[in-house]
């Protein structure tokens, strides 16, 4: 059942993301009360249970006039997760679901096959793993540890990484399109730190059985709204990396290429109203050294999340985000390209790692 016009309308709505501002945006489109945390500025409000019902008493927000929009900052806060999924209703999906699939090593095992699988996993330190930590997001926790308590190791797996990104209704997924997703360049502490994606022409042979398998997937785990999974090509195999059942990162792209979007995410509608067929990017830019923002900033088109003039960002945070258009694939590379190296003249930033090397 799709909400009403009058529903949307009167819900009042309560937004948790790391990098709210464009989610934020087109919430405000569809309710006129919508609040949000923002864990990554304000870890604080949701260090525990506690601290999260102060803040919804604080600011009156009750569970009998308020939907939770999700998107990250609860990784590993499984009891906030309960008491929201308890308390709340979920827009999209739950959140014992996005839990349930943080994890792709405990994903149903018969869902695999021969061509559609995911890396080995160990316990323990082998030089041709990778190490990740547990309920890590953004990339933050993946790097070359040898030992920590709270490390596991995934099989490497080279060349490019890539994402599916659909809209999810009744089990049924449609999907968007697929994308190219990039990591900070030269970055020693966090090497695998997500830095944006642009759109791609996927013309592999397997995309028709990668599909096939979506769609099972999705109507094995009763999903809905907006989700992305993340994975790469290897020897003709597709190893799954990483499944969202939530707002994610890529989110960026398709709502410049839908104008509802959000609302479909959220089951207001259940139709999708395209409105160009640009191909579109976004970067993130991260600060290389400790850094006070110049009014040179400015000049800088086409940006979001962007930081006031003065304010302080310390290294390895991000800076801003780069939005990108272009008529095809190519171009929108070559954009992309153009638009870093220009922004790096005026901010102290890292590159972005464009192309597997």
């Amino acid at each position: 059942m799709h909400l009403s016009l009058h529903n949307k309308a009167s819900n009042r709505l309560l937004l948790i993301a790391n990098g709210h501002e464009v989610y934020f945006h087109d919430l405000l489109k569809l309710s006129d009360d919508v609040d949000y945390i923002d864990p990554y500025f304000d870890n604080q409000l949701c260090v525990s249970t506690k601290s999260l019902k102060a803040f919804l008493e604080k600011n009156n927000i009750h569970s009998n006039n308020t939907k939770i929009v999700y998107a990250s900052g609860l990784e590993g806060k499984e009891c906030i997760q309960k008491y929201l999924d308890n308390n709340f209703g979920i827009l999209g999906n739950p959140l014992f679901k996005f839990h349930k699939l943080s994890d792709i090593y405990k994903i149903d095992k018969s869902l695999f096959n021969q061509q559609i699988t995911i890396p080995k996993y160990d316990k323990n330190y082998n030089y041709k793993y990778l190490s990740k930590t547990f309920n890590s997001s953004g990339g933050i926790g993946v790097g070359n540890c040898i030992s920590s308590h709270n490390n596991y190791f995934q099989e490497f797996i080279p060349g490019k990484t890539y994402s599916l990104s659909m809209l999810v209704n009744e089990s049924k997924p449609k999907i968007l399109g697929f994308n190219q997703l990039f990591t900070v360049k030269d970055n020693n502490k966090f090497p695998y730190l997500n830095a944006g994606a642009m759109m791609i022409d996927f013309d592999y042979k397997i995309r028709e059985n990668f599909e096939d398998w979506v769609r099972q997937f999705c109507k094995h785990y009763k999903l809905s709204g907006y989700t992305s999974i993340d994975f790469k090509i290897f020897k003709n195999k597709i190893f799954i990396l990483d499944i969202n059942p939530r707002l994610s990162g890529t989110y960026r792209l398709y709502r410049r290429k839908y104008h509802n979007l959000m609302s479909n995410h959220l089951a207001y509608e259940d139709k999708l109203s395209k409105m160009s067929d640009d191909y579109f990017a976004y970067i993130t830019l991260y600060a290389k050294n400790d850094i006070v923002i110049g009014k040179k900033i400015k000049t800088i088109p086409d940006i979001s999340d962007s930081p006031k003039i003065d304010e302080f960002i310390k290294k390895n945070s991000p800076i801003l985000t780069l939005n990108i258009e272009a008529s095809n694939q190519r171009a929108l590379y070559n954009e992309i390209n153009h638009r870093i190296m220009c922004a790096m003249k005026i901010i102290d930033c890292y590159n972005t790692q464009l192309e597997h090397e």
